[in-house]
């Protein structure tokens, strides 16, 4: 579930289907973040632009509609941006542990 600023310019959401919907709703991806989660790697994507409200709200209420082939390419995209960010984490993570700054 998306956390929301209180201004509501800002989201942060974990779940792929629907940062990929944001995407397709042309919100902004502002970033992705790593989070060590019971012995794996969780990632929190943050979302900002206008209509992020109303999109959330229509995803969290199921009245979400989308072309299928477009949705597809989004979640190609936001699971590409995942594994890099993981790819990097890694890295960094690697060199902090043989004593190298990240």
């Amino acid at each position: 579930m998306a956390m929301i600023r209180d201004d509501g310019t800002m989201a942060e959401v974990t779940d792929l289907y629907e940062a990929a919907y944001l995407v397709m709703k042309g919100l902004k991806l502002e970033g992705v973040e790593c989070i060590p989660l019971s012995g794996t790697l969780a990632c929190r994507m943050s979302f900002s632009g206008r209509g992020l409200e109303e999109a959330l709200g229509e995803y969290f209420e199921k009245k979400a509609c989308v072309n299928l082939y477009s949705f597809r390419s989004a979640y190609n995209q936001v699971n590409s941006y995942i594994h890099q960010a993981k790819k990097n984490y890694a890295t960094r993570d690697k060199a902090a542990n043989a004593g190298g700054e990240a």
